[in-house]
């Protein structure tokens, strides 16, 4: 995949349109229960917003830091009053914060239909040897030991009724294709590549009727995370972050079905993808939009 993926698509998008507005009856949410980790602001907190819109009926909200997350509850409870909205204060690098959590939904009876793991660490900018094994281990710890710990509890949630299909969506990255970047990040692009790479391996276990799989590169929002990097709002042409958050909204449908275990970017068009010559390409081809090696 080349580094300007972007243009997959002959139509592609920088904000939200029709094909993936959560207003769509057949991209409702409608008495769905959410988890989304990162959520208290950027991506995470529009993707809270769009499946409020979409109608869910509880979304859960994860992040490192109360105060934020709190502030984030009562920005949207108040925006969207006939969904619930719970904040959890974890660090997703711990696994026992990650299994309280879950042991509590288990005691509450509650059942989560949708997991978006949106969390990740993104920290310094260097070769991998000047990084030190510390550093980059710590992104690994978080961008995919998190990932598989999340999904293990979330797939194998004890009340979860027969014939219940569950959601992954996960927010990937175009590091993990785009050379460029990855040469600037290489810690974040490993992890982000391995973390793929995992879930990719997770989907060809189950069936999308079990569980469905879809991985994503949000696109380029410019978030607290971006500014912290270096990053001003004159520095490129940002996205909208409703693009994301509408993109994940779909990408926990049926309509997404078809990409069961595959990675896309939300900047393609939905319809594009799934019509034409790009959808009979994924019908026949498994390993299409799947991350592997470059020309094989």
């Amino acid at each position: 995949m080349s580094a300007d993926s972007s243009n997959f698509t002959t139509t592609t998008h920088r904000a939200p349109y029709a094909g993936i507005s959560p207003s769509r009856p057949e991209l409702s949410q409608r008495g769905k229960v959410v988890l989304i980790t990162g959520s208290s602001g950027g991506i995470g907190f529009a993707i809270a917003r769009s499946f409020a819109k979409a109608g869910a009926a509880k979304v859960i909200m994860t992040g490192r830091r109360q105060g934020l997350l709190d502030e984030a509850v009562t920005t949207l409870s108040v925006q969207f009053p006939k969904t619930s909205f719970v904040a959890h204060q974890i660090d997703i690098a711990k696994t026992a914060d990650v299994e309280n959590i879950w042991n509590q939904f288990d005691v509450e009876g509650l059942v989560v239909d949708v997991l978006v793991l949106n969390a990740a660490r993104i920290q310094h900018v260097g070769s991998l040897v000047d990084i030190g094994y510390r550093e980059v281990w710590a992104d690994f710890t978080t961008n995919v030991g998190s990932h598989m710990v999340f999904t293990d509890l979330f797939y194998h949630q004890k009340k979860r009724y027969s014939g219940g299909g569950l959601f992954l969506v996960n927010v990937s990255t175009c590091a993990i294709h785009d050379f460029e970047i990855a040469a600037q990040h290489p810690n974040y692009s490993a992890s982000k590549s391995a973390g793929t790479i995992l879930l990719q391996q997770v989907a060809k276990g189950v069936s999308a009727d079990d569980m469905q799989v879809v991985s994503f590169h949000p696109g380029a929002i410019f978030t607290s995370a971006a500014k912290d990097a270096g990053y001003s709002e004159t520095t490129m042409k940002w996205d909208d972050e409703d693009l994301p958050g509408h993109y994940a909204v779909w990408a926990a449908s049926d309509q997404a079905r078809f990409l069961h275990g595959r990675f896309t970017w939300a900047a393609w068009d939905v319809e594009e993808l799934s019509g034409g010559e790009k959808r009979a390409r994924i019908d026949r081809d498994a390993n299409f939009l799947k991350v592997g090696v470059v020309g094989l």
